[in-house]
């Protein structure tokens, strides 16, 4: 350890003592070459550790394409709406990328994914280049190397691996599905089960399907892959269970339905608004960015969010994601001034038939219940807490979300109430996999109308005993994981149109991953590759479509270093305008 560091010492100049006691003065009549020497060994050294930091350490990428929009952008333009003002990032296509084959329109239109209003003459392409390129990250790469099972890639990372198509290619995804595990989606969740928990006869039921996969991959097998059979459908139905987000990718994975501080100024039909039930003897004034409430003899005033179908929709894609299946998965969040001691405001929210309630009372008591106000039914309380009473006309930021089959209930961000998986528990609350599976006429869990409501309840917040005010008014969706069947991608050869639906469960084996990309309606995925590159081709069945092996991994994406900077509009050469020179701190942030 000493001879390295001397030897390392050695060869940066001056470098023979800290305090410069030992510095040896050069003899004047020798030449300077060993000077020269050591320069030249000083760059190599420093070349060579910058590569072992790149190879080994942190790397830095770009992402090319939108499939991780917009928890990270590919190359996109900026708009902003001219009727809510709200910003949004569209995206565009390079024409200098040999992977662009569809036809390419020079302009095009989306809807502002706030209000609905319809911007046109978008640019999808530049003559030059791409008005905005994608998000520089920096990727972590030395934790995957150590072989440590907590530093290795775990559930929901954003991590970069090499296209399993051709070995080059660096793909960005959210990491979904784990080893020695059967994975499945239903109705825009995840699922899964250990596989230690499966019998003989499923476990050998979804080997044949793996087996099946190879088969195909490899030109033995034509035509579609059978199903799984009713036996193993069967089991899963009764073995799965929902895998929730960390509490640190779901804070990434809301997207915002409709945010009242950009309400439309035009307020067409097909515009999002908060409407009082009842008109004629509503308390509600709802035309202004702060929401008022006064109480009226109506035992059952609410506002209700109308003209806003609640979609998996995503306005990065400016073609295709209208018909995205519906969400129920929904947060209300605002933040409310009681003005009353009696006041109280109540949020509802309603999934797969099932109607749920977050109470606020002024005295400081918060109840979360189970009530169906349409039938003559008893409320049944999940839950409820005494907090320290709400003071008139303090400020006090509430929620109340539904999602991932888990009700939170929170007051200041923080979570007072909530469900639970216990079916012990007073306050349980878990999918039925099966009365999931049995909604779509096809059984399949990653169709367009696979597994899902006929539609999404929109949210309403009620008031009642006493005057109060709602501020910053925001309704999201949580991220709902589909294909769409008219995508025109020809993916007849699975169940259900890809890998992991509910007619096509995945049995994840060692050393086995699976990926899914934030943009769910334009995200090539693991739910669609259906070729093995090169790489991976002569690994025979040790490799199945689908999947990522864990020698392909590279590393965790931790840090968007440089997003799309400023131009500087006055720069004397034209071509310096369209570059990005300064970096836009404001929007650097750590991947979540």
């Amino acid at each position: 350890m000493n001879e390295t560091m001397s030897s390392v010492m050695d060869a940066v100049p001056g470098s023979e003592g800290f305090g410069g006691s030992a510095r040896r003065e050069r003899d004047p009549s020798q030449p300077r070459a060993e000077g020269v020497r050591d320069t030249i060994e000083s760059i190599l050294v420093a070349l060579i550790l910058a590569f072992v930091f790149r190879a080994f350490i942190i790397e830095a990428f770009i992402i090319p394409t939108g499939s991780m929009a917009p928890t990270l952008y590919g190359a996109h333009g900026t708009v902003v709406c001219d009727d809510c003002g709200t910003e949004f990032a569209y995206g565009l296509r390079d024409l200098d990328d040999p992977r662009e084959s569809m036809p390419v329109r020079k302009s095009s239109e989306l809807l502002c994914p706030n209000c609905n209003n319809k911007i046109s003459d978008l640019r999808l392409n530049d003559g030059d280049k791409n008005p905005e390129k994608g998000d520089r990250i920096l990727v972590l790469k030395w934790p995957y190397d150590l072989g440590i099972d907590a530093l290795g890639p775990q559930r929901w990372d954003v991590v970069v691996f090499k296209d399993p198509a051709d070995g080059f290619t660096n793909f960005i995804k959210r990491l979904a599905g784990l080893p020695n595990e059967v994975l499945m989606i239903v109705d825009g969740d995840l699922y899964t089960v250990p596989a230690s928990e499966l019998s003989a006869a499923t476990m050998a039921d979804l080997e044949r399907y793996v087996a099946d996969k190879h088969a195909f991959r490899t030109g033995t097998k034509l035509g579609r892959i059978a199903p799984a059979n009713a036996a193993t459908l069967a089991e899963l139905e009764q073995k799965l269970r929902i895998v929730r987000k960390t509490p640190t990718a779901q804070s990434e994975l809301w997207h915002v339905v409709y945010d009242h501080d950009h309400a439309p100024r035009t307020l067409e039909p097909v515009q999002p608004r908060w409407e009082p039930g009842s008109e004629r003897e509503s308390g509600w004034d709802a035309h202004r960015r702060r929401i008022s409430f006064a109480p009226t003899e109506s035992s059952s005033d609410y506002v209700e969010l109308r003209g806003k179908d609640i979609r998996a929709a995503n306005a990065y894609n400016v073609h295709g994601g209208r018909d995205a299946p519906p969400v129920s998965d929904q947060r209300v969040h605002f933040v409310w001034t009681p003005l009353d001691d009696a006041a109280e405001v109540r949020v509802r929210l309603i999934k797969q038939g099932r109607t749920f309630w977050a109470e606020f009372h002024a005295d400081g008591n918060v109840r979360l219940i189970e009530w169906d106000e349409g039938v003559n039914s008893t409320p049944t309380t999940l839950g409820s807490v005494q907090l320290p009473p709400f003071q008139s006309g303090r400020t006090v930021a509430l929620s109340f979300e539904n999602c991932d089959y888990h009700l939170s209930v929170q007051v200041s961000e923080r979570e007072v109430l909530a469900s639970s998986s216990d079916p012990k528990s007073p306050a349980y609350y878990a999918p039925n996999v099966k009365a999931l599976r049995a909604q779509s006429p096809r059984s399949a869990g990653i169709g367009r109308r696979a597994g899902e409501s006929s539609a999404a309840v929109p949210p309403r917040v009620y008031g009642g005993g006493g005057r109060f005010w709602i501020e910053h008014l925001v309704v999201s969706r949580d991220e709902h994981y589909y294909l769409d069947d008219n995508a025109g991608l020809g993916l007849g050869w699975a169940p259900g149109g890809g890998w992991a639906g509910s007619a096509s469960p995945l049995l994840l084996r060692k050393g086995e991953y699976f990926m899914l990309g934030d943009n769910t309606s334009a995200s090539k995925d693991s739910r669609l590759w259906d070729v093995a590159g090169p790489h991976l081709a002569d690994r025979g069945d040790a490799f199945q479509l689908g999947t990522v092996p864990r020698d392909q991994l590279i590393g965790k994406a931790f840090f968007v270093y440089w997003p799309f900077g400023h131009r500087l509009d006055w720069l004397p050469i034209p071509a310096l305008n369209n570059i990005g020179l300064i970096p836009d701190v404001g929007r650097m942030r750590w991947i979540r």
